[in-house]
């Protein structure tokens, strides 16, 4: 199949049913989206892009609905498009808003959009690429995978199994060019619901003027939201869910969108290369430490050594999942250690229990070595996130002069906090755990899903110094 059909079917079934809500306000129904696929998939075709070919397009920016609406007609046609940080050697073409002139490079406005033409012949070969996504970048070096129509189609269909489907008025605070992103678009539309586009600020006035029943986010981006609302706010009415994507919730996080945007959170693990994870309602995760979800239908997880052996449920270890909806391997790349005998690696340190709930303790990559023994930053951050004070933390690790690991910490505040009273609150909850060097910014580095960027916060520690 192909992932517009759905949009098809709801353009006859129910027409006049709102697809997207414009920032502006302004509505586009299933009917003018169908519609507009079909237009911006001829101009697309008359550029000569045929089936198999990609063309780069950023679907977030500027006339986001402009751009969603193009990645849909590329996918209508057979045409995949990808990130923009995809080498340009790979693409046919780059697509860009507005006026352009530069070799290889093609401009779009509304006009694509605007101009009548007859409904396009569906693509069907369901193992074409529908898009070739970036992965997390968590190193700062994003690799790429190609998903193909099928993959998709399995993807969206296990969410919906462990998440639910709609149809909802949703609204989703990540990129919508991330597979997170773009997947929840596709459940929205493919279940007859109405997708509001808005930005951060603007948040909190259009779920309360749309009626939004349901947010897809990650965690950073649900404490932007949080920091969006005016101070005071009680649950909104219309609000049934905020699924949660990316990675683990903090503790003080969850309480505070719990007691001020929505009572029920839904905890969502997954990654661009496998799909979905784990899932489950963050109330059902209460008192079970570093747990992230319970597997998603299919899936298989497990927790192994330094030799790949598989340990016993119960034990930590690193991470590797395998399912029907993974990815062959990266776009463009012959091998990855990343993929090794039908398992993808993660690169998370994790627990697989007995019940099948997941716990995560980290990144391999991030765990902190406290006097020889390996630490979570989750730990640190967590009760640095437990100041009133405190809104954002990340703890991280910078070699000394001598090359011994020294545990440091950046803070986001709302205000100043003496350095000498920091200091003490760390010793007392963190005992033989206290970061050694603590710095203040205004925002921590962090990645498309939300996730920080270690690598950026060592340097800016180089750079900066401790101030605390």
């Amino acid at each position: 199949m192909n992932v517009t059909e759905p949009i098809r079917r709801m353009a006859v079934l129910s027409p006049d049913t709102p697809a997207i809500i414009r920032a502006d306000g302004g509505a586009i129904s299933y009917a003018a989206l169908d519609a507009g696929i079909d237009r911006m998939a001829g101009r697309a075709a008359a550029l000569g892009l045929r089936p198999g070919d990609i063309a780069a397009l950023s679907i977030t920016g500027s006339h986001q609905a402009l751009r969603l609406t193009l990645g849909l007609a590329l996918a209508r046609i057979g045409v995949a498009s990808a990130d923009v940080s995809l080498p340009p050697a790979l693409t046919r073409v780059r697509l860009r808003p507005g006026p352009v002139e530069a070799p290889g490079v093609v401009g779009f406005d509304p006009s694509w959009i605007a101009r009548p033409g007859p409904a396009v012949e569906v693509h069907r070969d369901a193992s074409a690429i529908l898009r070739v996504f970036a992965s997390s970048g968590t190193t700062g070096v994003p690799k790429f995978v190609a998903i193909s129509h099928e993959l998709m189609a399995r993807r969206l269909l296990t969410q919906v199994i462990s998440l639910g489907a709609g149809p909802a008025v949703r609204m989703i605070g990540v990129s919508l060019g991330i597979i997170y992103g773009f997947t929840a678009v596709l459940r929205t539309f493919w279940f007859g619901g109405t997708l509001v586009l808005t930005d951060t600020p603007g948040a909190s006035a259009a779920i309360t003027r749309h009626e939004v029943t349901s947010i897809a986010t990650s965690p950073a981006g649900l404490r932007a939201l949080l920091d969006a609302m005016p101070l005071g706010t009680s649950p909104l009415p219309s609000l049934r869910q905020i699924e949660v994507g990316g990675s683990r919730v903090p503790p003080a996080l969850r309480d505070a969108a719990t007691a001020r945007l929505c009572g029920n959170l839904v905890s969502f693990l997954g990654a661009t290369e496998c799909g979905g994870i784990a899932a489950a309602p963050l109330a059902a995760l209460a008192g079970r430490t570093d747990a992230v979800g319970y597997l998603m239908p299919g899936v298989e997880a497990q927790a192994v050594d330094a030799d790949d052996a598989p340990l016993p449920a119960g034990q930590q270890g690193v991470l590797r999942v395998r399912s029907a909806n993974l990815a062959a391997g990266y776009f463009g790349q012959a091998l990855s250690d990343s993929f090794r005998d039908g398992w993808f690696y993660p690169g998370d340190v994790g627990t697989v229990w007995p019940d099948g709930m997941l716990s995560l303790a980290g990144r391999s990559g991030d765990l902190l070595n406290v006097g020889g023994a390996k630490l979570s930053p989750q730990v640190i951050e967590d009760a640095l996130l437990s100041l009133p004070q405190v809104t954002d933390a990340a703890a991280f690790s910078v070699p000394d002069a001598s090359g011994l690991e020294q545990v440091w910490a950046a803070i986001v505040t709302t205000e100043p906090i003496a350095p000498a009273a920091l200091n003490d609150f760390c010793r007392k909850a963190l005992p033989g755990k206290a970061p050694r060097f603590i710095i203040h910014v205004k925002e921590l580095p962090r990645n498309a899903m939300g996730k920080v960027q270690r690598d950026a916060l060592v340097a800016l520690a180089r750079e900066q110094g401790p101030a605390g």
